[in-house]
């Protein structure tokens, strides 16, 4: 008796089209389970926006406010500023990244190099500073922060680790246009000091600063800074724009001219502010 054979559903046809099947089930799993990933971590990680209100010392003049970068956002920030000085020329160009590593706190790592013929050309001290804010201001109660900083002796002819405390307050004194002042006190100490200079310096910046439009902040302050040698005294006076390119950056033009011998008779800065 003939036997009878019975074809079994998965011959080699039907067993190469389930493969294929099952390959694409697979990479379109994983493509939806990589897109799914990749909103996560937008959704989990975002790009901070940068915020130009935000004011950052020497982007473009020296006064700062009392608030850090938002918590876990980073950024890029570059300082290019010139300084006319009795006939000598200085040129500083210092980046600097700043991530704010915790709630009301902030890190930055600021690397300046520098150029002309009042100083040695080349790398100058290496800053780092932790920023914490306070409080966010009220009715009556302005927000305050305070800064720890050091200069590591990575310049040349440079010597000793030199701290620097400061004090920062901010108030807002009109609603419509954001008018807001700004007071920063900070005594930095010598540590290693040599014959004719000081054993540290004061600095103090008394700042306004204004709202022109949704894009554009106007700055001015009032800045007096001991030099490390002694009978030298820095009295100066800046003004500047932050302008908000994009979400992303914010580009500052500040200008400044010297009151006294011992300060530039004139300063230009520009900057950028970029998060990432």
């Amino acid at each position: 008796m003939a036997s009878t054979l019975i074809q079994h559903p998965l011959n080699s046809r039907n067993q190469k089209y389930l493969g294929e099947l099952v390959k694409k089930s697979i990479e379109s799993l994983a493509s939806v389970a990589l897109g799914l990933g990749i909103a996560l971590n937008l959704i989990t990680n975002p790009v901070k926006a940068a915020d130009h209100l935000n004011l950052e010392e020497g982007l473009p003049i020296e006064v700062e406010d009392a608030y850090p970068i938002p918590y876990k956002g980073r950024e890029l920030q570059t300082i290019i500023r010139y300084d006319r000085i009795d006939g000598n020329d200085i040129l500083l160009i210092e980046p600097r990244i700043e991530y704010g590593f915790a709630p009301n706190w902030q890190g930055r790592i600021a690397i300046p190099f520098e150029f002309g013929s009042e100083i040695d050309d080349g790398i100058g001290d290496v800053g780092l500073e932790v920023f914490y804010n306070f409080n966010t201001e009220g009715l009556n109660t302005p927000a305050f922060a305070l800064s720890l900083g050091v200069d590591l002796p990575t310049g040349e002819d440079s010597s000793g680790v030199d701290p620097t405390l400061k004090f920062i307050a901010t108030k807002t004194i009109g609603y419509e246009k954001l008018d807001r002042v700004h007071l920063n006190v900070a005594y930095t100490f010598n540590t290693d000091t040599e014959a004719e200079e000081r054993d540290g310096q004061f600095t103090g910046v008394l700042g306004y600063s204004r709202r022109l439009n949704s894009e554009t902040i106007l700055l001015a302050d009032f800045v007096y800074e001991q030099e490390e040698h002694e009978d030298e005294d820095v009295f100066l006076l800046e003004t500047g724009i932050r302008y908000q390119v994009d979400p992303r950056n914010v580009l500052a033009v500040g200008t400044g001219v010297g009151l006294n011998e011992d300060a530039p008779d004139f300063r230009l800065t520009f900057g950028w502010q970029s998060s990432f």
